[in-house]
């Protein structure tokens, strides 16, 4: 639905401003796309953050595996208990295994949710500088209008309205520009 409305005003901009294209009544067409994808992929700050969420992800793997293997040899120790031990006392261990089954796949559930949330947190933040850069440079470079490649509707364009290597290197440069998000602030002597 979102994208159909998108699609229907670009088609609607485009049928407005074409006729209009004669000799010095308006500026030239200028349209252009981004995809946002790439850019993620592809820039500085993009594959930082990429790094960062799969630095996170090890660890909490590294977590999650522990437990299981915790869970794996109290298994194995009530298998071979099996016989030797009264049905009481199986009873319970059988219980202190259902327990930390379901705390495992708490645990596991926690850090999964926690994961895709960083994600969104980082993905949105970058987004949103994004926008800012593509909104400068469509100013600067005179777009009458710049789409994202993936989610605008967008069925076909020609590679030359395709603007992501440039907003990748202005994203890159304002990158250097700025402090890294997070980190503490220069001391001054």
């Amino acid at each position: 639905m979102k994208r159909s409305a998108v699609a229907l005003a670009a088609l609607v901009m485009v049928i407005v401003f074409l006729p209009f294209q004669v000799k010095g009544q308006t500026p030239p067409l200028k349209i252009g796309y981004v995809d946002l994808r790439r850019v993620m992929d592809e820039s500085e700050k993009g594959k930082e953050a990429k790094k960062n969420l799969g630095d996170e992800f090890e660890k909490k793997k590294k977590e999650i595996t522990q437990k299981q293997d915790e869970l794996q040899k109290m298994k194995d120790a009530l298998e071979k208990q099996t016989a030797t031990i009264t049905p009481e006392a199986r009873a319970e261990k059988e219980k202190q295994y259902q327990v930390k089954l379901k705390d495992y796949q708490r645990i596991a559930d926690d850090y999964s949710a926690e994961l895709r949330q960083k994600d969104q947190e980082l993905t949105q933040r970058i987004v949103k500088e994004l926008e800012d850069i593509v909104k400068g440079m469509g100013e600067s470079e005179k777009y009458t209008l710049i789409f994202e490649k993936n989610h605008a509707g967008l069925l076909y364009a020609t590679p030359a309205a395709d603007v992501t290597e440039k907003v990748i290197i202005l994203y890159n440069q304002s990158a250097k520009r700025k402090p890294a998000t997070g980190a503490p602030p220069a001391k001054k002597p």
